[in-house]
């Protein structure tokens, strides 16, 4: 437990010793008690016999609260929705626990996930692939590992980890730099692939990146939909360009995200280390490290301060949500379990706080939601969202 976790975690308990505890709170109380038992920084000898009374307690009310209608709480400028109440239940290993603090703001703790317990998603989602400049597919997937391909000056192969290598033989390095190759990720997979030159790409869910086989002697360009973390190999004589819409990125050695999805209003580049040049509708901006560049439309381009850590949570696999909306969400939900959204009505606009594992399954994600009192209708593939009543 961080800090800012034991610090929302003491409040809780202060509120819930005055009586002001919303039932949300008290259910996250008590799921975080039975799951969490063991925390030894937060459970002492000095306070134990009162840990042990305030659990008895929790553990009675919520089983009233349970049993009886509830009174949705009153907040200034906040229109009460009625919420149904459900018994507290254990999920999954890999799941989240969830509390609704204040007017819709999610806060999500995870439980690690044993390295046995395997990672479950709800939908098939397809394979990646690498497809070829003569039009060849493969499936990496089901691809043994070892060389894979091969393109005049270029060698390619899969390694132990699945990485996708790119090898150039420095004689022919110029021979097929009009031939490009295109490796694409289904919804639900990221992929990892090494560049002719040596850069490092992790290519992000519903994603691709398209590039030449063997890169020409005077520059270095791929173009990317969707969202990838670029570790750009140093060449002053060459540098690094990735067109993604209408953006461009120019770098000379760095590492930076960039997030291109055609369906999202902004697009954004995250510098984590070097310096990069955004342009976009004839402007031009260099961000430094812990920066972002926002472009949205035929609007300029706006320099923020980025929070890295949530740009990048997806390479290690977490959803990661710090004042996002719910459109904003249940996007990157719809990418990674490869479902559709449907909206039953106008939603507001909640803010959501909090991170959640990538292998929680689909459902275990829609219960913590449906704690903010959403509701949830999958058919097939499309998830229909509304209000519960």
């Amino acid at each position: 437990m961080d800090q800012q976790q034991r610090e929302l975690f003491k409040i809780m308990l202060k509120r819930f010793r005055t009586g002001a505890a919303t039932s949300e709170e008290i259910a996250f109380l008590e799921s975080y008690f039975d799951l969490f038992d063991a925390e030894e920084d937060l459970i002492t000898a000095e306070n134990e016999t009162e840990f042990e009374g305030l659990k008895t307690a929790l553990r009675q009310r919520i089983h009233e609260e349970i049993s009886q209608p509830a009174t949705p709480e009153k907040r200034p400028g906040v229109k009460s929705l009625p919420v149904k109440r459900l018994p507290v239940r254990r999920w999954a290993a890999a799941a989240a626990i969830a509390a609704l603090i204040g007017g819709g703001a999610l806060f999500l703790l995870q439980q690690p996930r044993t390295p046995k317990q395997p990672a479950a998603r709800a939908y098939a989602t397809g394979a990646p692939t690498l497809r070829l400049a003569d039009g060849t597919t493969i499936r990496l997937d089901s691809t043994a590992g070892g060389q894979i391909a091969s393109q005049p000056g270029v060698i390619i192969s899969k390694e132990d980890d699945g990485t996708l290598l790119y090898k150039t033989a420095p004689a022919t390095a110029g021979n097929n730099q009009n031939q490009e190759n295109i490796l694409s990720t289904p919804a639900g997979m990221k992929y990892k692939i090494i560049l002719p030159d040596g850069s490092t790409v992790w290519l992000n869910a519903a994603s691709s990146l398209t590039y030449p086989a063997v890169f020409a002697a005077g520059n270095r360009t791929v173009k990317l939909e969707g969202e990838a973390c670029f570790d750009i190999a140093a060449d002053p004589a060459r540098p690094f360009v990735v067109q993604a819409g209408a953006q461009s990125v120019q770098v000379l050695g760095t590492r930076f995200n960039v997030n291109a999805y055609p369906e999202d209003a902004e697009h954004k580049t995250t510098l984590l280390q070097g310096a990069v040049k955004v342009s976009h509708a004839g402007s031009a901006v260099v961000i430094q490290p812990g920066q972002q560049a926002i472009c949205s439309n035929d609007a300029a381009i706006r320099t923020v301060s980025a929070d890295v850590d949530k740009e990048t949570a997806w390479i290690n696999n977490m959803f990661s949500f710090k004042n996002d909306n719910l459109q904003s969400v249940l996007r990157e939900v719809a990418r990674w379990y490869n479902v559709r959204i449907r909206y039953a009505g106008a939603m507001p606009d909640e803010r959501f706080f909090g991170e959640i594992s990538r292998s929680s399954k689909l459902e275990d994600v829609l219960k913590i939601l449906e704690i903010n009192g959403l509701a949830f209708e999958i058919k097939e593939d499309v998830i229909t969202v509304g209000y519960k009543h």
